[in-house]
């Protein structure tokens, strides 16, 4: 698979945002230009906030070493989501530094077990993201603190929707709120588990007073009120739209697989590639009450 480094960024003086591209093969034809963000926390030892897809490892412990520091200082993974591009590469970390893995209760299955997630969830190419299962040490509880350094406090946030157990991570004496995939990017791929979570998910961020730069796993870092209301404005507007037209075109049986995916694709102009039954089961989420 096609891996690269392209840019890292030091949001402050410990917290550092490493940006990884990688490749979804949809088909021998067509793939899907992808890129994932890991965070690197230099504390007294360091801690890694997820850990991009398989064979990033290399990277991470190239930035590392380039910051004066080394890999078997890594002494905490935090799995933000159980999905394949963020979990791809902890279990081989863990098994080169003895690192303690943490994450929320509610992915537990789907990252101890990649073939039953693979088998819920098939993300095309989903074994060249990730192949290795990854046996949680510590479960992590909504609004509960861990001390990472003298001045790096974290406040875990359960933020279910794109996943059962996604996390929100908030960087208190930082004022830093790292979103992993909860905010949706305007006209990109519909992808989460469960619409109406998502929503109050959402709305939680919208209406947090207790940040002032937005990190998310697939964009650049935002910096300013401006920036990070119009993202997040734009994520709630592109829900809404979503759900609207899938409300529109979801109705009666359907007459082949995925005819009603293809139709909402259609409608809003979006990639015709986002025609998948990931995509499909996000949009059935939205018939549930």
């Amino acid at each position: 698979m096609n891996l690269e480094c392209t840019n890292a960024l030091k949001i402050s003086e410990k917290i550092h945002c490493l940006k990884i591209d990688f490749v979804v093969t949809i088909n021998p034809e067509k793939q899907l230009d992808r890129f994932v963000n890991c965070i690197i926390i230099f504390g007294k030892k360091i801690t890694l906030i997820d850990t991009g897809v398989k064979g990033s490892t290399n990277f991470i412990f190239d930035y590392i070493e380039k910051n004066g520091r080394q890999r078997n200082e890594i002494e905490t993974i935090i799995i933000s989501h159980a999905h394949p591009d963020h979990i791809g590469s902890a279990a081989e970390i863990k098994e080169l530094t003895q690192c303690k893995v943490l994450a929320h209760k509610g992915d537990r299955e789907w990252i101890e077990n990649i073939e039953l997630q693979c088998q819920e969830r098939p993300v095309p190419g989903f074994f060249n993201l990730v192949d290795r299962c990854t046996l949680i040490d510590v479960f992590v509880e909504d609004a509960e603190r861990i001390q990472l350094d003298k001045d790096i406090t974290i406040k875990i946030i359960h933020s279910p929707g794109h996943s059962k157990g996604s996390l929100n991570i908030l960087f208190e004496e930082d004022k830093i709120l790292f979103t992993a995939d909860s905010i949706p990017v305007k006209n990109d791929i519909p992808n989460y588990d469960n619409f109406q979570d998502l929503v109050q998910s959402l709305n939680f961020i919208r209406h947090c007073q207790e940040y002032n730069i937005l990190l998310t796993s697939w964009t650049t870092p935002l910096f300013t009120q401006a920036e990070v209301k119009k993202f997040l404005d734009e994520g709630y507007e592109y829900l809404a739209l979503l759900d609207q037209t899938v409300k529109q075109y979801y109705i009666g049986k359907e007459t082949e697989p995925l005819e009603f995916c293809k139709k909402v694709i259609s409608q809003l102009r979006l990639s015709p590639i986002f025609i998948m039954p990931i995509v499909d089961k996000a949009f059935y989420s939205h018939l549930q009450d």
